[in-house]
C-alpha cells in the first residue's frame, strides 16, 4: 500500500535506524559503505552549500571512486605469509564452531591496524578513507560467491584482506596525485546541485549528489533501511515516485527482516579477528 505523510518543508533526513550487512558498498550510493554511517541528510539550498564548501567532506567519495583508477596499477598478489597466517587463525576459529562469512568478516579483517598505520600520514582522514575503500574493493570482489563452507569463507576471506594489503601503499601514492582534483570536481557537482535535487551527506560525508539520489535512495529503502523525510512525496514497494528535491515521506519497507541478526554472526566470528596477524608498520603518504 502506497503511503504519503505531509511535513513542513525543510530539509530531508535518511535515518539509518537499521544495521547494514558488513557487505561492499552500495552501487546505487557511488559504492559508498554506509556501515557505521547514520544522520544521512538530503540537503537543499542554503544548507547544501554550506555543506559543499568543506572540501574534506569528499575523502570518502574520492577514495571509493579512485581505487578502480588506481587498480590498474596497482596488480601486487597476496603475499603467502599473510593469507598463511590469516586462514590458519580463521581455521582454528571453523574448528572452535565460529561460522565465519567471508563478507561480514574480510572488511574488519582489512581495517585492523588502518587508525595505526594512518596515525603518522600527513592527512590521516584521506588514508584512512584509502584504505577503507581498498579493502572494500578487494574483499568485495573476493566474496561475492563463496561456495563452501566455514573453511572456504576463510580462503577468500583472507585472499582479499591480503590482496588490499598487500597494494595498499600503491593504493595510497596513486590516489595522493589525483586526490585534490577528485574533491574539486565532486564539489563543483554539489554546488551544482543544492537548488534542486540536492545533495546526500551522512555524518557529514558527502555521498552523492543531483539526480542519482532517488536511486540511491530507493537501493537503500531495499536494504531494509528506514527513511524519514520532512516533505511530501509517495513512497510504495517500488522506493521513491515524484520530485526528490519536494522531499519524502516516512516510510520502513514492508515485509524487510530486521538486519541486526546478520551482525550477531559478524560479532561472533570477531574474536579471529582480534587475533589477526601484524602488520608490518609502514609510513603512509
Amino acid at each position: 500500500m502506497r503511503r504519503s505523510m505531509l511535513f513542513g518543508l525543510a530539509s530531508i533526513a535518511v535515518c539509518l535506524t537499521a544495521a547494514l550487512p558488513a557487505s561492499a558498498g552500495v552501487p546505487e550510493c557511488g559504492n559508498i559503505r554506509f556501515e557505521g554511517l547514520s544522520n544521512c541528510k538530503v540537503r537543499v539550498t542554503g544548507e547544501c552549500t554550506a555543506g559543499c564548501s568543506e572540501l574534506g567532506i569528499y575523502k570518502t567519495a574520492c577514495a571509493t571512486k579512485l581505487v578502480p583508477v588506481c587498480k590498474t596499477e596497482c596488480t601486487l598478489s597476496a603475499e603467502a605469509g599473510c593469507t598463511d597466517s590469516c586462514t590458519e587463525q580463521c581455521s582454528a576459529d571453523c574448528d572452535r564452531g565460529i561460522n565465519v562469512i567471508c563478507s561480514h568478516n574480510c572488511f574488519v579483517e582489512c581495517t585492523t591496524t588502518r587508525d595505526v598505520e594512518c596515525s603518522g600520514a600527513v592527512d590521516a582522514a584521506q588514508c584512512a578513507a584509502t584504505w577503507d575503500a581498498n579493502c572494500d574493493s578487494e574483499c568485495g570482489a573476493k566474496c561475492v560467491t563463496v561456495d563452501g563452507g566455514c573453511y572456504q569463507h576463510c580462503i577468500e576471506c583472507c585472499g582479499g584482506s591480503c590482496t588490499a594489503d598487500a597494494n595498499m601503499d600503491c593504493q595510497t601514492t596513486c590516489q595522493n596525485e589525483e586526490f585534490e582534483d577528485c574533491e574539486h570536481e565532486f564539489r563543483a557537482n554539489c554546488d551544482a546541485s543544492c537548488s534542486g535535487d540536492g545533495a546526500l551527506f551522512c555524518d557529514g560525508k558527502f555521498i552523492i549528489s543531483g539526480s542519482q539520489i532517488p536511486a540511491c535512495v530507493n537501493a537503500l529503502l531495499a536494504q531494509g533501511i528506514s527513511v524519514e523525510a520532512k516533505a511530501e512525496v509517495t513512497i510504495g514497494p517500488d522506493g521513491i515516485d515524484g520530485d526528490l528535491a519536494a522531499g519524502m515521506c516516512a516510510a520502513r519497507p514492508a515485509s524487510k527482516a530486521s538486519l541486526t541478526a546478520p551482525l550477531a554472526v559478524f560479532a561472533a566470528a570477531a574474536g579471529w579477528l582480534a587475533r589477526r596477524r601484524k602488520r608490518s608498520s609502514r609510513t603512509a603518504g
